[in-house]
């Protein structure tokens, strides 16, 4: 509740003099409260929101000076007029270093100048009140500020923790076939995501997506593109027995329905089949950038294929084609995110390209080799989404 910004309260011994201030102030739409008693005043202070105080004082009345201090420092905010006889400068001046707003002489015989003085204190309690207003509503907002940030923290862990479970385990071997994953994002949720799925005793689908933007929306969008990818993974799976699925129509088929969502994201992904029984990766290209890393025989060489395919979501008529690399039995292949360029010192997107492949080998071409070699663990930021997906064949060193 608002307080009464024009109330009055008078304190005075003298009934004569309490009367006509009352009414004086009444007739003047000002809301007066009156008493004879400093011990009520003080606790009516305590209580209620005074706007001004006038206060009849004697001097001869150590008490009522001691009353008089105790008001003034439990309620130093609220302007306090006194109204005594004076019999010289020096009482003005010890009641000033008291602490009192304002000190007029008794009898009252200029009410023009004490309305003055009443008036201007009284705007003063206003803006008093009207900051001890905002300050409350700014405390408020501030604390369901806090408040909701404390709970979008949380959302953003348990996010954050599904989102981990949503993917493969950072280290597993499939068919073969040894998976390592890595993942270091800029906020709690990602926008990269890795996953590879097991199609039967030889072939492993898998895949490293990249969806634009950061944060929630775009994690968001890594289930819709797990849920589709497993779903369509196994329809095609179904239609062509033993035959080799197509990523491209896959990613196709992923393209088709994010424009069918029309939730203005899109991403960029580079999926592969790999076939272990005929040494054979099948793969497509959907915008991605750096193009995967091949390491085998003793060359490291990035795949073939880069700008084979559109980014994915975007347009309705882009078309995706499957490309083919034969894979040595010691082979080890790197898919990375594009924020591993972020965290490389060259300006020129093909130095950043001759740099990363040049660690990649420099670190025996393994995935821990490259993250040491970077030092990722002890960047405790980074401006983009890093994820990196390691397949190493069963003869890999």
């Amino acid at each position: 509740m608002e307080p009464d910004v024009s109330q009055i309260l008078i304190v005075a011994d003298d009934l004569d003099l309490k009367q006509q201030l009352t009414q004086h102030y009444a007739a003047h739409a000002y809301h007066v409260t009156a008493t004879n008693d400093p011990m009520h005043a003080l606790d009516y202070l305590t209580q209620e929101a005074v706007t001004l105080v006038l206060f009849q004082y004697h001097q001869n009345q150590p008490t009522l000076t001691a009353l008089l201090q105790d008001m003034l420092e439990k309620c130093a905010e609220i302007p306090l007029v006194v109204l005594t006889e004076i019999d010289g400068v020096e009482t003005i001046t010890n009641l000033l270093r008291l602490g009192v707003t304002d000190v007029f002489d008794l009898p009252v015989s200029a009410m023009a100048e004490l309305d003055v003085s009443v008036n201007r204190h009284v705007q003063r309690s206003k803006l008093f009140y009207e900051n001890v207003r905002y300050r409350q509503e700014l405390e408020l907002v501030h604390r369901q500020v806090n408040k909701n940030l404390a709970e979008l923290q949380q959302d953003q862990i348990a996010g954050r923790l599904i989102q981990q479970r949503m993917m493969p385990p950072e280290s597993c071997s499939i068919n073969g076939l040894t998976m390592q994953r890595y993942m270091k994002s800029s906020l709690y949720l990602s926008g990269d995501f890795i996953d590879h799925i097991r199609l039967d005793d030889d072939r492993v689908l898998f895949y490293l997506a990249d969806v634009s933007g950061h944060g929630a929306s775009s994690a968001f969008l890594t289930v819709l593109l797990k849920n589709i990818t497993n779903r369509v993974a196994r329809e095609l799976l179904a239609a062509d027995g033993q035959d080799v699925i197509s990523p491209a129509k896959v990613v196709t088929q992923i393209n088709g329905e994010l424009l069918d969502f029309d939730i203005d994201k899109h991403m960029t992904i580079f999926m592969g089949v790999m076939d272990r029984n005929s040494a054979h990766l099948t793969y497509c290209v959907g915008g991605h950038l750096p193009m995967p890393l091949l390491s085998q025989q003793g060359e490291v060489e990035y795949l073939q294929g880069i700008g084979s395919g559109l980014p994915v979501g975007l347009f309705e008529d882009a078309e995706y084609i499957d490309l083919e690399q034969q894979m040595a039995p010691d082979f080890n292949l790197l898919l990375s995110s594009d924020g591993i360029f972020e965290v490389l010192p060259c300006d020129q997107l093909a130095d950043k390209e001759d740099q990363l492949r040049s660690i990649f080998k420099r670190g025996g071409s393994s995935l821990d080799g490259l993250i040491d070699a970077l030092q990722l663990e002890q960047l405790d930021a980074v401006p983009d989404d890093i994820a990196l997906l390691n397949m190493c064949g069963a003869q890999h060193a």
